[in-house]
């Protein structure tokens, strides 16, 4: 029976978060130089990872939008003036790295090891 419930807790946790290679959105994340301004786990030009993770947890889509410039921030509205030119940085992704960008995201505040 307790088998039979971790794998359904999986099954469950892939549908919600697709299967997303962890290290591909972190790589996009440090290669675009997203983390010179927001830290792990401290506020600083940008917020935390951890803080941008829990506004648009179950909010993948709103996440992406905002990536491509094309939706609205939930997270410092009144900076994102800051991070117009930043977003310029990713505007090539295809739409799989922004996927997997947001999911690292999104996911790094459930993570022990981020």
């Amino acid at each position: 029976m307790k088998k039979i419930m971790v794998v359904a807790a999986m099954a469950w946790s892939t549908f919600l978060f697709g299967a997303v290679d962890k290290s591909a959105g972190e790589a996009i994340f440090n290669d675009r130089g997203c983390v010179m301004c927001h830290q792990r786990d401290m506020e600083t030009i940008g917020p935390s990872v951890r803080t941008i993770g829990i506004r648009y947890n179950a909010n993948e889509n709103g996440l992406v939008a905002y990536l491509k410039g094309q939706g609205q921030p939930i997270v410092y509205p009144e900076r994102a003036g800051v991070m117009q030119p930043q977003l310029m940085k990713i505007g090539n992704l295809y739409e799989d790295e922004y996927r997997s960008l947001a999911r690292f995201i999104i996911q790094s505040y459930m993570r022990v090891d981020f």
